[in-house]
């Protein structure tokens, strides 16, 4: 009886878990804008991107989740139009070498920034990798708590208008 329990709580919570990886969000949420630093040195703000989609990801280059979610990521952003549909991959920490090598090793195209102290707090990262979408209007429209398949199907109407 006990294994009977165990195996039926567990097997609840796993699709609780899978639920929450991908969440869809009444469009009341304004994104909050950011300025930060690319490595280049250059610097990129959410409102540079108004009037489009924006994936906006949180990543680590020692976040294993991370790093296995960048290849369908660089995919969609090759196959996406850039008229419509921008990806920023917001850092967590300050860009070192060993992120450098990550966006190289991956040939990283998309916008790399860094957030050195952590101080996009007030966007709510419980986890890496984070990813918000955002609409045209600034809104957030989709979470995507966790690793992910970017590059599928479903996840193409979502950018497009």
């Amino acid at each position: 009886m006990k294994l009977i329990l165990s195996t039926l709580l567990l097997s609840t919570s796993v699709f609780a878990a899978n639920d929450m990886i991908m969440t869809a969000v009444t469009p009341t949420e304004q994104a909050k804008n950011f300025t930060l630093e690319s490595p280049s040195g250059a610097t990129i703000s959410l409102s540079d991107y108004s009037g489009k989609y924006v994936l906006v990801n949180f990543w680590a280059h020692w976040c294993s989740p991370c790093i296995k979610e960048f290849p369908d990521m660089q995919k969609l952003y090759d196959e996406s139009d850039k008229t419509q549909f921008e990806i920023i991959a917001i850092h967590a920490g300050p860009y070192n070498s060993e992120a450098a090598q990550f966006v190289k090793h991956f040939g990283i195209s998309f916008p790399i920034v860094s957030d050195p102290d952590t101080s996009l707090k007030g966007w709510d990262i419980p986890v890496l990798p984070m990813s918000y979408l955002v609409d045209p209007e600034g809104n957030v429209v989709y979470k995507a708590m966790g690793p992910r398949e970017w590059n599928v199907e479903e996840i193409k109407p979502l950018i497009s208008n």
